[in-house]
């Protein structure tokens, strides 16, 4: 019995776990930016992450069919992700002009992190994801 309740106590422990990591894995979709005061929306760009893969999709609907490069992501502390794009599918600088990256590394802060949202902001832009 004994045994029963530290192995329920240490699941219960794992399901609760707010790790950033943990809640950054999966498809997310750009639905907003904020930059300069004004609000883009937005609804064909997507972040996926799985441990410290990172891949970056860009649907288009003329074709549909999305746009994507891979790469990897870096967490610093609860609030702080640098992404970098490897040079797969494609070379990542020939994928820039579909972001509105300026390199093939980008550091971000999370504003925010849940089961449904992800805010993150860099280069004074402010980036608004729903879990998809």
């Amino acid at each position: 019995m004994k045994y029963w309740i530290i192995a329920v106590v240490a699941i219960l422990l794992a399901a609760c776990n707010n790790d950033t990591e943990h809640k950054l894995e999966g498809k997310w979709q750009l639905q907003q930016v904020e930059a300069d005061g004004e609000v883009i929306q937005a609804d064909t760009v997507f972040y996926n992450f799985q441990n410290i893969l990172f891949m970056y999709q860009v649907y288009v609907p003329a074709t549909d069919t999305y746009l994507e490069q891979h790469g990897f992501n870096t967490l610093d502390g609860d609030d702080q992700v640098t992404m970098e794009f490897a040079d797969m599918p494609r070379p990542a600088n020939d994928f820039l002009r579909f972001t509105d990256w300026k390199s093939k590394t980008r550091a971000f802060t999370i504003e925010k992190v849940s089961g449904k949202q992800l805010i993150l902001n860099s280069e004074g832009k402010r980036y608004i994801f729903r879990k998809f």
